[in-house]
């Protein structure tokens, strides 16, 4: 009976000594990735030029363009869910709803027309 007593306060005094858990940040964070183009059913080469802009959610009207390497990069972006359309000329666009909250790492492979 002793030895569960001991044991008990043990847990508790444990349980209490953990920190309480942080509340989410709201930013600023990066939200990056590549753009390429399918061939087939695998992504393809990267797809310079490509825009990406937020059309609806937190952070609407952010907008950035892919570089020579299909690479993109928005910085300082609040926390939360928005929409993005990823759209280059000759191939379809895509509308991904995005959580973002944390730096997050996203690449896109649109399909040719």
């Amino acid at each position: 009976m002793r030895q569960s007593i001991v044991l008990g306060l043990l847990l508790t005094t444990a349980a209490c000594a953990l920190p309480a858990p942080s509340t989410p940040s709201s930013g600023p964070f990066r939200f990056t990735g590549t753009v390429s183009g399918m061939e087939g059913a695998r992504a393809g080469g990267p797809i310079a030029g490509a825009e990406l802009s937020v059309v609806s959610g937190v952070n609407s009207n952010a907008r950035v363009w892919s570089d020579a390497t299909g690479r993109y990069v928005f910085d300082g972006l609040e926390s939360g869910r928005f929409t993005v359309s990823v759209s280059a000329p000759g191939y379809l666009s895509a509308t991904p709803v995005i959580d973002l909250y944390r730096d997050t790492d996203a690449n896109f492979a649109l399909k040719p027309r």
